[in-house]
């Protein structure tokens, strides 16, 4: 009995037990297991919606396809987008319609040949996975045939693709199609309504005789590029083009045809911008792009062109046959080339599209004249000046006090001054002093033999 006691007695009295390295310890392995644990199930739980948001998605696209085949109307089958929302999650569901011509080559409007046989439509459905942000999405195909041939034995179809600028299709677009009024070759007129373009710019005339039709565009505030047959080198609002069907094919009219934009050409010194000028009776402007030339266009007044994303670049009067005007043609080295480029954007609160010329005063050669002229010649040898392929002249009026503040165009020029004797549908007829005109030598301009050359490249 007293062992017992001493042993109770002693054990009340020894403080061994856990460490707090050993609590530590078992804390953290804890912790690892627990955290394990709690991944392993968030995973689980997230392979679940993810497999549970794919079931949905594939569901949406199963649903779309079978209409797109029970559709009445194949040509009602076009691009869209939508946006659902199931079981909490935010789908996107984007379809693509493509027709397949019995060549084999899709695309939009089904222009690649042959009759149009089936249309291939693409389902793209895409969502984002809940908590991780990460975007996932199915798609699936099916090729859907019309329930009879979309145009009759014997006969040919026209289809019509009108694209922007950034090559998506143009919508709402009136189209007419007629035989070709000089030579129709057997084209018949066509009886049966013809829509406006789809959202992928396609219009379709179907059941149509063999002949050659000119296909004609409609839509306010649009332009074409100048690239459509008929009005071929000239951007319009009304573009149009000739196409010849076959028997049993499809013929295809395409345009580039966008809303225009609205542009204001102006004459500008680049190094005097803020100078005030007399400008002459007419003052063209052409924009160029590339090597195709548009215009000329009146400085001043509103003119309506294709927007390319690129922009133009203005050129004063007419580049085409007189390659002085355009800084970019002058090759002798005498300095820094004026910048010719100007594009077809906004500028202070304008559509300004500012054509580079050189502003130059000039002396009169009587007190009494109040007209001058200025008539491109012959560059001097070695002058770098390309010169123009036949003379320009350029009439200035309402000049006073035997000086003129004027601009022109780059070139080679002869000056003669006189008094106005009657202006009749814009012709001036003018009585010409005995002497001759002087020009003020100044950067970018110089007088040599009673020619006064202006030169881009500032050479004073």
């Amino acid at each position: 009995m007293l062992r017992l006691t001493e042993l109770l007695r002693d054990a009340r009295e020894r403080d061994d037990g856990f460490s707090i390295i050993e609590v530590l310890v078992a804390m953290t392995v804890f912790a690892m297991i627990a955290a394990g644990v709690a991944m392993g199930i968030a995973s689980s739980l997230y392979l679940a919606h993810g497999s549970r948001s794919r079931e949905v998605a594939i569901g949406l696209a199963q649903d779309a396809i079978d209409k797109a085949r029970t559709s009445s109307n194949l040509f009602g089958v076009t691009d869209a987008t939508d946006s659902l929302t199931r079981n909490g999650v935010d789908y996107s569901v984007k379809q693509t319609a493509r027709w397949v011509p019995t060549s084999g080559t899709a695309n939009a409007c089904g222009s690649g040949g042959g009759p149009l046989a089936y249309k291939r439509v693409s389902m793209t459905i895409s969502w984002t996975a809940g908590g991780r942000g990460a975007t996932q999405s199915i798609s699936m195909n099916s090729m859907v045939a019309p329930t009879t041939s979309v145009t009759a034995a014997n006969l040919g179809t026209i289809v019509v693709s009108v694209s922007k600028v950034d090559g998506s299709g143009n919508q709402g677009v009136g189209v007419t199609i007629a035989p070709n009024a000089s030579n129709p070759n057997g084209a018949a007129a066509i009886t049966s309504t013809i829509g406006q373009t789809d959202v992928t710019g396609c219009t379709y005339a179907l059941n149509v005789k063999p002949g050659r039709y000119d296909v004609t565009l409609t839509k306010p505030g649009n332009i074409d590029d100048g690239t459509s047959s008929g009005s071929l080198g000239a951007q319009t609002a009304r573009p149009s083009t000739t196409v010849t069907v076959q028997t049993n094919q499809t013929s295809a009219a395409n345009f580039n045809y966008d809303t225009a934009l609205t542009v204001v050409p102006q004459w500008s010194d680049p190094d005097q911008s803020t100078t005030a000028f007399t400008p002459p009776t007419s003052s063209p402007v052409s924009l160029r792009r590339k090597t195709a030339d548009y215009g000329p266009y009146a400085a001043g007044t509103t003119a309506q062109v294709f927007p390319y994303a690129d922009g133009y670049k203005a050129v004063p009067g007419t580049p085409a046959t007189c390659l002085s005007v355009d800084p970019e043609n002058w090759t002798t080295a005498k300095g820094t080339a004026v910048a010719p480029r100007a594009l077809a954007q906004p500028q202070a609160g304008t559509n300004a599209v500012k054509a580079p010329v050189q502003i130059v005063t000039v002396k009169l050669a009587s007190k009494t004249d109040n007209a001058l002229t200025a008539t491109t010649v012959a560059p001097a040898a070695n002058s770098g000046d390309p010169g123009c392929a036949t003379p320009v002249t350029y009439t200035f009026t309402g000049l006073s006090n035997q000086t003129a503040t004027i601009a022109l165009p780059y070139g080679t020029y002869s000056f003669q001054s006189g008094t106005v004797l009657k202006i009749i549908g814009g012709i001036v007829s003018l009585t010409l002093s005995s002497g001759t005109p002087s020009a003020t030598p100044a950067a970018g301009v110089s007088t040599s033999s009673g020619k006064v050359l202006l030169d881009p490249r500032r050479a004073p």
